[in-house]
């Protein structure tokens, strides 16, 4: 894994150090709210952060979520109603997510996730793959729930680490995943360590499905747009000779529940050298996520940054914990 310095022309090195101030800010703002709406009752605190999401519809987020789905609607195939309606079924899925992941953060939260997630289609290739390789890497993204998708699994018996951006030790997020047996991986740990986990037996849940401009990555289509792209899920499958499993748990309406839902896994191609392997993961790897947006596209993250940086925008470099390293032994 490797980071990834980006030099965008629409933001230099001081725009990024606002973005960081900025998300610092909100993840604070966010982990004091939590303790009193938690105690709120879950139907009113969805019905209100709804409300709010409404009302912040001139702010910088809401306005990325229309611009992603103008850049995506015709690989979508959206007619012009299903695009107009959909930002607000975009803001009632958010509203409820974020209301079942405050939820979370309670101390009795473990019977209620057992009422509101069950397993669904394909579901027993996540028994079947762990069973041929223990150590695999559970390919999750920002579709759904992906919290509730973790702790479910390892109220299951799996056992692993999801990789997340390094917050710091007090961040409420990675108490809450504590909180539930769920260990938190620093997103720009060593591939060292992401090795050392896999060979171990145990799982490693990523999110690959966003742009990351820490680490190391290529551009591959998404959605019919060049998207930047972290190399790592694949680039530490093929060498751990591994699978990604794509697994997602999203709402299903009708039974008012979510459903884990797992596709086939993905190998590595062997008769391919270490470059085009990887390549060839990472858009297999884009195309199962186009089918699960296309399948439900109201609950993907529509609000991120996902084609904000271009081709040729940036360079790649050795991530911290690499250069850690080197000056550990002088190198």
């Amino acid at each position: 894994m490797g980071a990834v310095p980006r030099s965008n022309a629409r933001c230099g090195s001081p725009c990024l150090a606002s973005s960081k101030f900025t998300r610092t800010l909100r993840r604070r703002l966010l982990g004091a709210a939590v303790v009193p709406a938690r105690n709120l009752h879950h139907g009113i605190l969805r019905v209100t952060i709804e409300q709010l999401l409404r009302l912040a519809g001139g702010t910088a987020p809401a306005r990325r979520v229309r611009s992603n789905l103008a850049l995506a609607a015709e690989d979508l195939k959206l007619d012009p109603a299903t695009l107009r309606d959909l930002p607000a079924r975009i803001r009632s899925h958010t509203a409820r997510q974020i209301a079942d992941v405050v939820r979370l953060s309670r101390p009795d939260a473990g019977g209620w996730i057992d009422e509101i997630v069950e397993p669904g289609e394909g579901y027993e290739r996540i028994a079947e793959t762990l069973d041929q390789t223990p150590g695999t890497i559970i390919l999750g993204g920002h579709m759904g729930n992906w919290e509730l998708l973790a702790i479910y699994l390892v109220r299951r018996g799996v056992r692993g680490v999801v990789v997340a951006r390094a917050r710091g030790e007090q961040d409420w997020l990675t108490e809450m995943r504590a909180q539930h047996g769920v260990e938190t991986l620093p997103q720009d740990a060593s591939a060292r360590e992401t090795l050392r986990i896999l060979r171990s037996g145990r799982i490693l849940g990523v999110l690959s499905d966003l742009e990351t401009r820490q680490l190391d990555g290529t551009f591959v289509p998404f959605l019919g747009q060049p998207a930047l792209t972290m190399t790592a899920p694949a680039a530490i499958a093929r060498a751990a000779r591994a699978p990604l499993l794509p697994v997602r748990c999203v709402f299903n309406p009708q039974r008012k529940r979510y459903q884990v839902l797992v596709d086939p896994p993905l190998w590595s191609n062997p008769e391919l050298d270490s470059k085009a392997a990887t390549l060839d993961l990472l858009l297999r790897m884009n195309r199962v996520y186009e089918s699960w947006i296309r399948a439900n596209p109201e609950q993907w993250a529509w609000h991120q940054r996902r084609w904000w940086t271009k081709p040729g925008s940036f360079e790649a470099i050795p991530n911290p914990a690499s250069r850690r390293d080197k000056r550990a032994r002088n190198i």
